[in-house]
């Protein structure tokens, strides 16, 4: 075999070089699965039915027309001022004579408690409480003494009870039926014997009447300071007989 000659050095050429080529991929054909079968379709739900709309709130009022749509704030009653009522100079007196009337109203002596509020009614006019208590209880008295004349009598006490309230009320005839039928079962009754006096002179009976005053006074002396103030013996009041009687006796 023939020797390969060395190439010099200032001879030798540079030989291009090959430029790659590259060569194609061979790829690998894939087969396409096979396709599947397809499911049934489920069937469609019913639609929901449709809510119904709320109804729009009404837009509020804004600014001016707000505060004039606004109802104004109720005005406060205003605290009733009280005021203190100066009593007068007779209240004291005046309530003293009314709880007088009251006790002897609670010791059911309902015939004297009238007089003692009636009393009140026509010597304090100034103090209008105090008579608006005494006519209350006066109604009440009179109601009580009724009720002892639907009852059966059988003391002499029973009869004066009725007959004083009949007085009261302006019935002197039925007043006096009942003292005399309560002087037959006490004759020596001062009590009874004064309703009597008092009775007839306010009928005008001015002899009986002090026949009777003059008997209760017998019975009982302390009658006649009570018989000198009593409005019932007005009539009597310028009789020399009646002034002998009230008088004091002498010493």
């Amino acid at each position: 075999m023939p020797k390969k000659l060395k190439p010099s050095k200032g001879t030798a050429k540079k030989t291009p070089k090959a430029k790659s080529v590259s060569k194609p991929v061979k790829t690998k054909k894939t087969s396409a699965p096979p396709a599947r079968a397809a499911r049934p379709a489920h069937p469609a739900r019913p639609a929901h039915p449709a809510h119904p709309a709320h109804p729009a709130h009404p837009a509020k009022p804004k600014g001016k027309a707000a505060a004039a749509k606004a109802p104004a704030p109720k005005p406060q009653p205003k605290a009733p001022v009280k005021v203190e009522r100066v009593p007068s100079k007779q209240f004291t007196g005046a309530v003293a004579a009314l709880e007088a009337g009251i006790k002897l109203m609670y010791a059911e002596d309902y015939a004297k408690a009238v007089k003692a509020f009636k009393k009140v009614i026509a010597e304090y006019p100034e103090e209008p409480e105090i008579q608006a208590s005494a006519k209350a209880r006066i109604q009440a008295c009179e109601k009580k003494l009724q009720e002892r004349a639907r009852t059966v009598f059988k003391t002499a006490d029973d009869h004066y009870n009725v007959a004083v309230a009949l007085m009261n009320s302006g019935d002197l005839e039925n007043a006096l039926t009942h003292l005399q039928s309560g002087l037959k079962l006490a004759p020596k009754a001062d009590h009874i014997l004064y309703a009597m006096a008092a009775a007839n002179a306010l009928q005008g009976n001015r002899d009986q009447a002090i026949s009777y005053l003059k008997q209760s006074i017998h019975h009982r002396a302390e009658n006649r300071f009570q018989a000198l103030q009593d409005n019932d013996f007005a009539i009597l009041a310028e009789e020399q007989a009646f002034k002998d009687l009230v008088a004091p006796p002498d010493k």
